[in-house]
């Protein structure tokens, strides 16, 4: 029976489409059409017992009196006085009755009392009737009544109901229509409520929150992107212009030009790379293995050896350190601080490396004795895009974007990467913290 009530609830609701205040209504209204059915039921019910509880009870009245008459010999009184009681007397001569007693008949509307008696020296059975339609008559008008009072009630709940639900959904459907504007940063109210809508509109907030720093750093981030790909396509089409006019008559200009072009083509390569990981962020899948972080560092420097750039490189290989992690990402790391520190170093200069344990993390400093970074850019260096010296970072080619994928890299590892340096002219110092496999000192 209740899964055909649920079936039909299923096809009502998939071809009127209820709203969701709609079906609150009719759920309210439901139960208290059950709930006042049930109590009417058992009012009625009780009322009606107790009724015929007292025309019993006014029929062994009756009995008592036509037994004091029976005894006094007034027989002849009897009519009269079941005429005045609106009550029905039969006086039957025969052999004591079997079944004595009061006893109703729904059915008839009336209640019957039999005893027996002895008159004029015979057994006579006298029988008492009594009609229930004054009674049944108070039963109708108490359905009544409470017919009256279902149809007044369910209008107060109907209303109570529907302004309760309205007033509790409000809130979410005016977010709602701020959202279909474009204003991500409003938000529900939590701070009076305390019943479930609060955990609703709790999660609905920290949803709107994450959506609207996702808009945020997608609008910086596709806003940093045009800015730094402008430059080098400007360039582009510059020395493209200067190749129209005058690359077939002068040597010089045109090598000038194609050199420009494939170095800001290989700009915007390096930039386009980096800017795709950057924007797999929260999607990028690591190959976690157990890693050697001094033969890692190592690696790094052979391949910067090969580039023959006039630095020196020092790394003295104090402790075998172990650390899990992604091999290819944590070497990306520690390529993009050694190119910043090449980058921002003399071709004399030195740079340093370290490996060692620090409580339960790996930590990895590389140190220079470059250009150094000001206090006022040193907070902002893992931003994207930032760049310390602009004029120069042009120059070397720098995006911006590299520290700021470290940085993301390491977190991602559960790590922590930061840069301090004296200031300008004073060089740099990076820490790479990463979790500790475990270590073996040598």
């Amino acid at each position: 029976m209740s899964l055909k009530i649920t079936n039909l609830w299923e096809r009502l609701n998939k071809r009127f489409k209820f709203s969701i205040g709609l079906k609150s209504i009719l759920t309210n209204l439901g139960l208290f059409t059950i709930l006042f059915t049930v109590i009417g039921f058992v009012l009625v019910f009780a009322f009606s017992r107790l009724l015929i509880a007292g025309a019993s009870l006014t029929l062994e009245d009756h009995e008592r009196v036509i037994r004091s008459m029976v005894s006094k010999g007034e027989i002849d009184q009897i009519d009269a006085y079941s005429s005045n009681t609106n009550i029905t007397v039969l006086l039957v001569e025969s052999e004591p009755a079997k079944t004595t007693g009061i006893s109703s008949d729904i059915n008839r509307m009336k209640i019957t009392n039999k005893f027996n008696v002895d008159l004029n020296g015979k057994s006579t059975v006298i029988t008492i009737s009594k009609s229930l339609e004054q009674e049944w008559e108070i039963v109708r008008s108490i359905i009544f009544v409470l017919i009256f009072v279902f149809i007044i009630m369910g209008i107060f709940v109907l209303m109570i109901s529907g302004w309760t639900i309205k007033t509790m959904l409000r809130p979410i459907q005016e977010m709602v229509k701020f959202i279909r504007t474009g204003s991500l940063n409003v938000r529900l109210d939590v701070k009076t409520s305390h019943d479930e809508l609060r955990d609703l509109a709790e999660t609905f907030n920290e949803l709107m929150d994450k959506i609207w720093d996702t808009y945020r750093q997608q609008d910086r981030f596709v806003s940093d992107a045009s800015h730094e790909l402008r430059t080098p396509l400007l360039v582009i089409q510059g020395y493209a212009d200067l190749l129209e006019r005058w690359g077939g008559e002068d040597i010089a200009i045109r090598q000038e030009a194609i050199s420009s072009i494939k170095k800001e083509a290989s700009y915007i390569n390096k930039l386009v790379e980096r800017l795709l990981l950057l924007a797999k962020s929260g999607q990028q899948m690591m190959e976690v293995r157990t890693i050697h972080l001094p033969e890692l560092i190592e690696e790094v420097i052979r391949d910067s050896v090969v580039m023959n750039t006039g630095h020196t490189f020092i790394f003295e290989k104090k402790q075998e350190v172990l650390a899990d992690g992604d091999f290819a990402l944590i070497k990306q790391v520690i390529r993009i601080v050694l190119d910043n520190s090449i980058k921002y170093t003399p071709s004399s200069g030195t740079i340093s490396f370290n490996c060692e344990v620090e409580g339960n993390y790996a930590l990895i400093s590389i140190q220079d004795n470059g250009i150094g970074i000001s206090k006022e850019d040193l907070p902002n260096i893992f931003e994207r895009f930032y760049k310390a010296d602009k004029s120069r970072s042009r120059v070397s080619g720098s995006t911006g974007l590299g520290l700021s994928i470290a940085q993301y890299i390491v977190q991602m590892h559960g790590g922590m990467i930061s840069a301090h340096s004296e200031g300008l002219e004073k060089g740099s110092k990076v820490l790479i913290q990463l979790p500790l496999k475990r270590t073996v000192t040598s």
